[in-house]
C-alpha cells in the first residue's frame, strides 16, 4: 500500500482547501457538503500519487540505453605497478556500468592474450594497466585483434606500457600517440580543443583535476584527433590528454587521465570514459545518445 509523506500530505491539504466550497444544499444537511469535499480529496490524492512515478521516470538519464537492448560486453584488462588497480579497476567498471548498458569481464593480468582468440565474444577491449614487459606473442595478439577492427579504449598507463618491448612503436601506433614521461602528480586544468566530437560534448570547458599525472606528448600520429589538452604547470607546454583515432579497422579512444581516485571519482571523467566506450563501439550518435543495436 502506498503511503504519503508529510510534504505530500501538506501539499494535498493545501490543494484540497482550495476546493472546499459551501454546498448549495448545506442549509438542508451538512452531510452532502462533507461527502462532496471528501470525494474531491480522494480524487486529488489519487492524482498526485499516480503522477509521482511519471515525474521520477522523466528525470532519469536519457542517455541510458533501453533496458531491452543487450548490454555491450567488454574485456577489461588491468594490473601492474605504481597504481592501486585492485581498487581502481572495480570502481571504474561498476560506475561505468551504471552510466551505460555494458557488462565487464575484469582480468588482472595478460594471460588471456596468450590466445589469438582472446577477444572473441567481446564488443570492446579496455586496457588499463601499467606494465613494462610483455610476452611478444601476447603483444602480437593484441595488435592483431585491434588491427582487425576490435573497438579499443586505452586508459592512463596503458599508453606508457611495454616500453621494454622491441615492438613498442607498434603498440604506440595502436594507441595513436607517443609518450614516455609525465609531470609529477599534481593538480592541473584541461581544455577542450574540439566541439565536433560527441565524446566531449558534455565535458566541462575548463575541467580541473585535483591530482593526476600529466603525460607529456612526444608525437601525435597523423590521423589522431585530439579532444582535450592540458597545459603543464611545470613548464607551460601543452599536452594531449584525450583523443580518438583509427587503428586498422578499429575505432580507438584513449586518455592519459586516471592515475587514481582523484580523477576517477569525477562524474565528468566517468562520463568521458562512458562516451569514449560508446564511440569506440559506434554506439554514440551525434546527440550523445546511445545507439540501439
Amino acid at each position: 500500500m502506498s503511503h504519503t509523506t508529510h510534504s505530500q500530505r501538506k501539499l494535498i491539504s493545501e490543494k484540497w482547501s482550495r476546493f472546499w466550497v459551501p454546498s448549495p444544499i448545506s442549509h438542508v444537511s451538512g452531510k452532502f457538503s462533507s461527502v462532496t469535499n471528501f470525494t474531491l480529496f480522494v480524487l486529488l490524492q489519487f492524482a498526485l500519487l499516480t503522477a509521482s512515478p511519471v515525474s521520477a521516470m522523466s528525470s532519469r538519464d536519457s542517455r541510458q540505453e533501453p533496458s531491452s537492448a543487450p548490454p555491450l560486453k567488454a574485456l577489461f584488462i588491468t594490473g601492474g605497478v605504481y597504481h592501486d588497480y585492485d581498487k581502481l579497476a572495480p570502481y571504474l567498471t561498476s560506475h561505468l556500468s551504471g552510466l551505460i548498458n555494458i557488462r565487464f569481464d575484469l582480468v588482472t593480468n595478460l594471460d588471456k592474450l596468450s590466445s589469438e582468440h582472446f577477444a572473441d565474444g567481446y564488443d570492446l577491449i579496455v586496457y588499463d594497466f601499467c606494465l613494462d614487459d610483455v610476452d611478444p606473442i601476447a603483444l602480437d595478439h593484441a595488435l592483431q585483434v585491434g588491427h582487425k577492427g576490435k573497438p579499443t579504449v586505452f586508459i592512463h598507463c596503458a599508453i606508457h606500457s611495454f616500453r621494454n618491448s622491441s615492438k613498442i612503436h607498434q603498440w604506440e601506433d595502436y594507441v595513436g600517440l607517443r609518450s614516455k614521461f609525465h609531470d609529477a602528480f599534481g593538480p592541473f586544468a584541461t581544455q577542450k580543443v574540439t566541439t565536433c566530437n560527441s565524446i566531449v560534448a558534455d565535458f566541462p570547458e575548463n575541467w580541473k583535476t585535483s591530482g593526476d599525472e600529466l603525460y607529456q606528448t612526444i608525437k601525435v600520429l597523423p590521423k589522431t584527433q585530439p579532444l582535450i589538452t592540458a597545459k603543464s604547470p611545470v613548464d607551460g607546454r601543452v599536452h594531449i590528454v584525450a583523443w580518438v583515432h583509427r587503428y586498422g579497422r578499429a575505432r580507438v579512444f584513449a586518455t592519459t587521465l586516471g592515475h587514481d581516485s582523484e580523477t576517477a571519482e569525477s562524474p565528468a571523467y566517468l562520463r568521458l570514459l562512458a562516451n569514449g566506450i560508446l564511440w569506440a563501439c559506434d554506439k554514440l550518435d551525434n546527440d550523445r545518445n546511445p545507439k540501439c543495436r
